[in-house]
């Protein structure tokens, strides 16, 4: 019967053995495994031993931290007789008796070890191109201030002024012609000359 010894980290080593009809043994940290290996670094379900035509192998299960032979990281490894490997921290060993080799040995086997593919490197963020500074733009020409409303003021004054008097001239000049003409009226003489004195009676001779 095959021998497996598991070695976790800080305690003693652990032997099982198996039949080479058993063709799937399933190890992991998980009760349901047929070897539990309690080990913080080995998953619930890590890898499983397959019977393969002409030996075993070991595969990896999509575990967090791997198996690995002599330090390298494998998706899945040909077991042979005396054999070490990493179950994520843990020592396994693998061990057949010169029987079992000669037994596997009459089987054809075809090799299926391969290394672990390294993951797919993440997506770089694309470097952000720099924001350039806007250039200064002129501020809005704005149009002529309004001119003082105190000027504005005194132009109205000014023009409301002129326009009184032009009234007071024209209400006098009214009111001298209805003077005039009633002056005219009743005295025979004109206004103008009884106000500049040339409409004065002449002097009379006394004989």
């Amino acid at each position: 019967m095959p021998r497996v010894c598991i070695t976790v980290p800080g305690n003693n080593a652990q032997p099982y053995r198996f039949s080479l009809e058993r063709k799937i043994v399933r190890l992991g940290r998980a009760a349901d495994n047929d070897i539990v290996v309690d080990c913080p670094s080995v998953s619930s379900h890590h890898c499983e031993m397959r019977r393969v035509e002409g030996g075993y192998i070991l595969a990896d299960a999509g575990s967090t931290n791997g198996i690995s032979l002599d330090d390298e990281p494998m998706e899945i490894i040909d077991l042979d007789n005396g054999m070490e490997i990493k179950v994520g921290d843990s020592d396994l060993d693998f061990e057949l008796t010169p029987e079992e080799r000669a037994e596997l040995a009459s089987e054809d086997h075809v090799p299926q070890q391969r290394r672990k593919l390294p993951s797919a490197p993440a997506e770089k963020t694309a470097d952000k191109a720099p924001v350039e500074a806007d250039e200064p733009r002129a501020a809005p020409s704005r149009p002529p201030a309004a001119p003082p409303l105190a000027s504005s003021q005194q132009a109205s004054g000014g023009i409301n002024f002129l326009i009184s008097m032009c009234f007071l001239v024209l209400a006098g000049l009214a009111f001298y012609l209805g003077l005039s003409t009633k002056h005219r009226a009743e005295t025979g003489r004109s206004l103008w000359q009884d106000l500049s004195g040339s409409g004065a009676p002449a002097e009379e001779t006394v004989e």
